[in-house]
């Protein structure tokens, strides 16, 4: 496929949970609100609009959306856009996500 589209589309899993989120589209949410597209109901430390994961230029992107406690990939807080790449620990919150 061309840069412009994912050749292969990641998969979220929720370590606290086990559940499986592929990501499917070229942009995906996360946190607390109904309108996101992976919705942390149940997380008290994870914002309203806490990340979101994008698809730029060939590759997959991790913003921190503002958030009140930030966005952390594998124990460090992002301060701008992070490249992700297999097995990076995503923490939003108090809920941690490897990607694959």
């Amino acid at each position: 496929m061309s840069s412009n589209q994912p050749s292969r589309l990641p998969v979220l899993v929720n370590l606290n949970t086990g559940v499986r989120y592929t990501i499917s589209g070229p942009i995906t949410t996360l946190g607390r609100a109904p309108e996101n597209s992976l919705i942390l109901p149940d997380d008290g430390y994870a914002s309203a609009h806490h990340a979101r994961i994008y698809w730029d230029q060939g590759r997959w992107m991790l913003e921190d959306l503002m958030s009140s406690n930030g966005t952390h990939v594998n124990e460090q807080m992002i301060t701008a856009p992070w490249q992700l790449t297999p097995m990076d620990v995503i923490k939003v919150g108090r809920t941690f996500f490897r990607i694959e």
